[in-house]
């Protein structure tokens, strides 16, 4: 006897392949009919549709693309289906009212509850942390500017194997207290039309032989005819010492964290010299600035928004802090050393074709930062602490034995706190 599934459900492995494809054929050939005579977005996760309408007739173009899936035979749950300026979807909130894009409240509450109860606790369960983590990539999907903050739970929760309690570090409970704070201010961003700029307005580089530390950079200031006026343009020039920096000796020679001096130089850059083009009017909340770095490894990292090396992550949540003050958005482009040459120069200290007048003198201690100085400090012992952790763990060290987590106390925490 031959028992053949004439359902389909989800349950099968290449069900979800299938309805892929029929999903996708059902909403193109819904925009094609609907869009030729109304303007409409329809997006689609899974089986949830999102339809958002434009001008006098939105109400018409939604209601027929509706039509068309009820033509098409497509069940549609109506307890289910809502709608109106400000609307949740798949756990995202999209206001076309306000134009912003943010987290669901209930999403949001269920966060600032669980981050909150962690750091009055001041202990996390590894399977918990490893659930809850989940969630929150799923949060700061939305809330972008904090995503980097996620890289020291990350690396936490690498140190420890499931089943175990262990206390927080000062590390994790400023990321912990930091996201917590950010939240409660705010669970959306406003979206803006991202004006990409043609030319940089931040070139920077630094450099690390022996023990010689230092960054430098500058803002190129364009004249009427479009070329750059280097008697007029800022800069900066900054040596670092071990009292200074000593984040950039804890992996021996500051050779080895080139990468995040140079997104360090990025971040100084933005401080220090604050490019015009993100104060002018009307500007200030749509500009993508440019930045010109010959680190591959720190463009990568702002591109993805994520790592866990410290101390890299430290500055690329501090790059985002300062980014999310300006209502900015960084891209780094690479570029060979020689291209770069001038920045190159400056972080040797060479100032040639400089103009001492528009040099922006900083002291690197006295730099005012919303986060970083705080995060170097913690994640220095933190570091330190994982290290002796690391080297156990490849000498043997102790073994814990896995528990399964349907027989953790209280059950997986989907099971307990679903959201």
């Amino acid at each position: 006897v031959v028992y053949i599934n004439k359902v389909g459900t989800f349950g099968v492995s290449s069900a979800s392949y299938w309805w892929g494809r029929l999903a996708a054929a059902i909403q193109r050939a819904g925009l094609k009919i609907v869009s030729a005579a109304w303007a409409l977005w329809a997006m689609l996760f899974a089986d949830d549709y999102d339809l958002t309408g434009e001008g006098s007739t939105y109400k018409e173009a939604m209601l027929c693309f509706i039509w068309w899936l009820v033509v098409l035979g497509v069940p549609l749950s109506w307890k289910k289906s809502k709608g109106g300026f400000t609307y949740s979807w798949i756990g995202y909130e999209k206001s076309v009212r306000e134009w912003s894009l943010g987290v669901s409240a209930s999403r949001a509450e269920w966060a600032i509850k669980w981050m909150g109860g962690v750091i009055q606790e001041g202990r996390v369960k590894a399977d918990e942390l490893r659930e809850a983590l989940g969630r929150l990539v799923f949060v700061y999907g939305a809330l972008s500017y904090d995503k980097p903050f996620l890289g020291p739970l990350f690396a936490f929760l690498s140190l420890h194997p499931p089943g175990v309690n262990r206390r927080l570090p000062l590390y994790v409970r400023i990321v912990l207290g930091w996201l917590l704070d950010r939240l409660k201010q705010r669970r959306s961003h406003k979206v803006v039309t991202r004006r990409a700029l043609k030319r940089s307005v931040l070139r920077v580089d630094a450099k690390a032989e022996g023990l010689s530390v230092a960054v430098g950079g500058w803002s190129p200031h364009y004249g009427s005819d479009g070329k750059i006026r280097k008697d007029l343009s800022r800069w900066f020039s900054v040596e670092l010492s071990e009292r200074d920096a000593p984040w950039a000796f804890v992996k021996g020679i500051p050779a080895r964290a080139i990468s995040t001096l140079e997104l360090l130089a990025t971040t100084l850059g933005l401080v220090l010299l604050n490019p015009v083009e993100l104060s002018g009017p009307g500007v200030a909340g749509g500009v993508t600035v440019t930045g010109f770095t010959d680190s591959l490894v720190s463009a990568s990292v702002v591109a993805r928004g994520l790592t866990t090396s410290f101390p890299l992550c430290a500055v690329a949540m501090e790059l985002s802090a300062q980014l999310e003050a300006r209502g900015a958005e960084l891209l780094l482009e690479w570029v060979p050393r020689q291209v770069n040459a001038e920045a190159d120069r400056l972080a040797d200290g060479d100032f040639q074709g400089f103009n001492p007048e528009m040099r922006v003198v900083a002291d690197f201690g006295k730099v005012r930062w919303l986060v970083l100085d705080r995060l170097m400090e913690a994640g220095l012992a933190f570091e330190r602490s994982a290290n002796r952790v690391r080297e156990r763990r490849g000498a043997g060290g102790v073994v814990c034995k896995k528990k399964r987590l349907g027989q953790l106390a209280g059950g997986r925490l989907k099971e307990r706190e679903p959201w």
